[in-house]
């Protein structure tokens, strides 16, 4: 069927040839990019490393376990450990428990006043000269009365060197203990502080890695966004050409619909483009799954 020509006012007898070459540069432009090799790894997201911070908490754990300094491969993961002592952070002071006998039945000795036995000396040299000169004050006495020498007068001093005895006794045990009440008090105040640095020294530690912990994870959320919007870029830049020609080719097959005798598919005049379109559409789903 011939269409008048209103323009020129001549019958086109075959219209379809003015609109075919689209369809084949369409076709044309999509065997192109179809042809282009793929990159699989440019559209799909790497995995961040590990940033500053948890490179710096690993180390902090490392330290506190005593491995040394970690080693890392090409990525940032740990591929070992270098330079360990084996001694983890709290274990020097459990070390000064034992070297100075803290748990040992005798080891309050060490916290006991070097000077207590010239004190205990001292004070019982006192009480010695102070019992002699009141044993003299018996004797006097005694010849006051007109009994010294006698009965009564050795009775009294025998009772008195039996209370002075008791009573050197007694004021030698209570510097003895006072003495021992010191050295226990010092052995657990010591105790106390090396098992509270023990305790304190790793607490510390663990609350430093905590907050490097935290900072490493917003850093880690960050690299790792960088890396989805890399990819989803790369995504696009491979499929939005072939979303282009899908336009394209849409407009083609809505003008073509109107033009009698021409083909509404732009790959329809040849059977090497015939799947081209359901090729490019399976791509482009293929990379929104990506």
């Amino acid at each position: 069927m011939a269409l008048q020509d209103f323009n020129t006012g001549t019958f086109a007898t075959n219209p379809q040839q003015w609109i075919q070459p689209y369809g084949q540069g369409l076709a044309g432009l999509a065997a192109q990019q179809l042809g282009r090799p793929i990159d699989a790894g440019a559209m799909t997201a790497g995995v961040a490393g590990p940033g500053a911070f948890t490179q710096a908490q690993q180390q902090l754990t490392s330290d506190m376990g005593g491995l040394g300094d970690i080693s890392r491969d090409a990525t940032g993961q740990i591929s070992g450990f270098t330079g360990g002592t084996g001694i983890a952070s709290f274990q020097p002071y459990l070390q000064s428990i034992k070297d100075k006998s803290l748990l040992d039945p005798t080891g309050y000795q060490a916290y006991m006043s070097p000077y207590q036995q010239q004190v205990i000396d001292t004070t019982l040299a006192e009480f010695d000269k102070q019992a002699k000169k009141s044993r003299l004050g018996l004797g006097k006495t005694a010849s006051d009365a007109g009994a010294f020498g006698g009965a009564r007068h050795g009775i009294a001093e025998s009772e008195y060197d039996a209370a002075s005895d008791m009573n050197r006794g007694a004021l030698f045990a209570q510097m003895q203990n006072q003495g021992f009440g010191q050295g226990l008090q010092g052995q657990q105040q010591a105790l106390t502080n090396l098992t509270g640095m023990a305790s304190l020294v790793p607490n510390l530690q663990a609350g430093l890695g905590q907050q490097f912990g935290a900072m490493g994870g917003q850093e880690n959320t960050y690299a790792q966004a960088i890396q989805n919007q890399m990819a989803s870029q790369n995504q696009m830049a491979m499929n939005y050409p072939m979303q282009r020609i899908g336009q394209a080719a849409n407009i083609f097959g809505t003008t073509a619909g109107q033009v009698p005798g021409a083909p509404v598919q732009p790959f329809a005049g040849s059977g090497t483009y015939a799947g081209i379109g359901a090729f490019g559409n399976l791509q482009s789903l293929m990379g929104a799954r990506t």
